[in-house]
């Protein structure tokens, strides 16, 4: 194997899959990143075995095809020590990687690409293509309420789902509930996954990028994306999401209509002295106002209030603060849509011009 590349290029391409490589002293090779020369094509592959990124640079100068294993770390401390406009030369001899680049040379110690886990032979049962904006919208409309090392380990994750022409994301954590779904418009197979934590954050950092259309493929135990030059690759969750539209309202009564600036402020006011083990905090809708208390264990209260078109009977609820926080700071509209179950176990919110996503959380007993 052999070929020469501009030391930027090669340096981009590494730190895009560089954050796969930990030091594993079971699985040594996961320290490496696979390298494979094979018309005209280089690729770089780093795994944790959970996700695997795969970065392809196009090589139009001579090269000699090949394939090896070297120390993810290394190269990229070399490469970033270089100058950034030089040229490097890679050659593979017995074994060894040399590393050329102007008055530098470097020999890295090898191993075998056959050791080198991946997934060449990915099969799929159903893909789609969509707009990169969008599915990155998707994400983080919805990725905040995903459990975070729940016992219920299909939880930590979150759910994708193609349903009657619908795309959906869906992310609870058992006591709030986030859904977002757009129209697909091209006809594909029913699917139904989970995807990590880890892998969802992964996806959103690779998604940091000018709007792309995305093809997606769906395989029994893995989702891969291919995102321009990368192919990403995850791990699913094997278990199943619970029913997700139990929580949902069947009927949607008449909202209350709150400005969502105020609201976030007012939260943010009376946050400041609420209980530090559950940031309890009281909201009391009465005869147009609506008041937000919080208590601590210190015995130190605060208050704040603002007006609302609001005169119906009055309500009295205890609600995580931050559960709350999290839903108004993705929702981009003037004013939420406040919904009230039958018991006032939970309430729902929606934008007062976006109903594609929908929020519940559980109310606090008081």
């Amino acid at each position: 194997m052999q070929f020469t590349i501009q030391n930027n290029i090669l340096i981009k391409n590494l730190k895009k899959i560089s954050r796969l490589l930990v030091k594993n002293s079971s699985h040594p090779i996961l320290e490496n990143i696979l390298i494979e020369m094979k018309d005209n094509i280089l690729s770089l592959t780093a795994t944790n075995l959970e996700i695997e990124i795969i970065s392809k640079i196009y090589i139009s100068t001579k090269y000699t095809p090949g394939k090896i294993t070297i120390s993810g770390k290394k190269i990229l401390n070399i490469c970033q020590n270089l100058s950034e406009t030089s040229i490097i030369q890679i050659k593979l001899k017995k074994n060894k990687i040399y590393i050329f680049s102007e008055n530098s040379s470097y020999i890295l110690l090898t191993i075998t690409a056959d050791n080198f886990p991946n997934h060449q032979n990915f099969n799929y049962h159903s893909d789609f293509y969509i707009s990169s904006d969008i599915f990155k919208n998707m994400i983080l409309k919805t990725e905040f309420a995903m459990g975070k090392q729940d016992i219920r380990y299909y939880l930590n994750g979150m759910l994708f789902e193609k349903k009657n022409n619908h795309l959906k994301s869906v992310a609870t954590d058992g006591y709030r509930l986030a859904i977002s779904y757009v129209l697909l418009k091209e006809k594909i197979n029913f699917f139904s996954i989970i995807v990590p934590n880890k892998g969802v954050m992964e996806i959103l950092r690779l998604l940091n990028i000018k709007n792309e259309l995305l093809h997606i493929l769906i395989g029994n135990t893995h989702l891969r994306i291919y995102i321009d030059n990368l192919i990403f690759t995850t791990q699913l969750i094997d278990g199943e999401y619970p029913n997700y539209n139990n929580v949902l309202l069947k009927k949607l009564n008449k909202p209350i209509i709150i400005n969502n600036h105020l609201f976030k402020k007012s939260l943010l006011r009376t946050s400041i002295l609420s209980y530090e083990k559950f940031s309890g905090i009281e909201i009391n809708i009465n005869n147009g106002i609506l008041k937000t208390v919080s208590y601590n264990q210190d015995e130190e209260t605060a208050k704040d209030q603002f007006n609302i078109e609001y005169f119906g009977d009055t309500i009295e609820i205890s609600i995580n603060v931050y559960y709350i926080l999290d839903v108004l700071k993705v929702i981009q509209s003037e004013n939420i849509l406040l919904f009230f179950n039958e018991t006032q176990s939970s309430i729902q919110i929606q934008s007062e011009n976006n109903f594609s996503d929908i929020y519940v959380i559980m109310l606090l007993k008081h």
